[in-house]
């Protein structure tokens, strides 16, 4: 087999399995920080199936994560270390808040893909 022929070859091949792959991010969770009366970051777009890991870094406040708008409703413990992972089903825009502190939020921005 000619040098061309293989080259083309594995291009086909790959452009083939590149084809069948899950959309790029939808399997990997972004870490988003929950600490000092804030979520760090404050912003966050991902796609519809991705999941967001919420990491405690500890201290001696307790958070918890409750959507205030939102295509879907959701809520995670009351805690104050550790982390809680939530997967987003449903496109749309998504209000966060802690309810033990008022001025803890952040927006979820969820594209269909």
């Amino acid at each position: 087999m000619s040098v061309r022929r293989l080259i083309a070859t594995f291009a086909v091949a790959a452009a083939g399995a590149a084809a069948l792959a899950p959309s790029a991010g939808a399997g990997k969770a972004k870490t988003i920080e929950v600490g000092g009366n804030a979520y760090s970051p404050a912003k966050q777009t991902i796609v519809k199936g991705q999941k967001l890991r919420f990491h405690w870094s500890g201290g001696f406040d307790v958070h918890d994560v409750n959507v205030a708008a939102g295509p879907q409703k959701f809520h995670s413990p009351l805690q104050a270390s550790g982390t809680w992972v939530h997967k987003f089903k449903k496109a749309g825009t998504y209000a966060l808040y802690c309810s033990q502190h008022a001025e803890m939020t952040m927006v979820v921005k969820v594209k269909k893909r």
